[in-house]
């Protein structure tokens, strides 16, 4: 227990999320960002070797995230926290929330390093648009958009859980 009276670290946006949490929500901002900017990279400006670069990068970081996330969840939890979230809403809520966030989380996990593995697999050096992009093209667009979702229903499941 902390002096908050929580398990773990506390968070630092005033809300009774752990630290990790919080990192992961703030860390969501950037990834959609960096994610936008890199498929603008790609199909607006054709810079093929950044946008795998950037994906390559952003695909190592968030390894690391989740892993620190996953880590500090299994030690401290978050129900607790969260207990007077669900004290005011009903329990259903949260968890439906929460839910809904990892079938998108989860199949991101999955998706994410497929597409990055493919691409660097079957892409030349330097990358150029090939036969690959048949797969590669909607096979992105499906990981951005579970990216995208993963981090709406992320934000979503904080807000009932932690701030409300």
């Amino acid at each position: 227990m902390n002096e908050s009276g929580f398990p773990g670290i506390g968070g630092f946006l005033g809300t009774r999320a752990p630290l990790m949490i919080d990192v992961v929500c703030l860390a969501m901002i950037g990834v959609v960002a960096v994610l936008v900017w890199s498929i603008y990279q790609v199909k607006v400006r054709r810079r093929y070797q950044l946008h795998k670069w950037t994906q390559i990068t952003l695909g190592a970081v968030l390894l690391v995230v989740v892993i620190l996330f996953e880590v500090d969840i299994r030690l401290h939890g978050w129900e607790e926290r969260a207990a007077n979230a669900i004290g005011e809403l009903p329990a259903q809520i949260v968890y439906s929330a929460l839910y809904v966030h990892l079938v998108f989380a989860i199949s991101t996990v999955i998706l994410w390093p497929i597409t990055i593995a493919l691409a660097v697999t079957n892409f030349g050096e330097p990358p150029q648009p090939g036969p690959h992009s048949r797969i590669h093209v909607p096979l992105a667009r499906t990981a951005a958009a579970d990216m995208v979702l993963t981090a709406l229903t992320g934000w979503i499941f904080y807000w009932f859980a932690f701030v409300r």
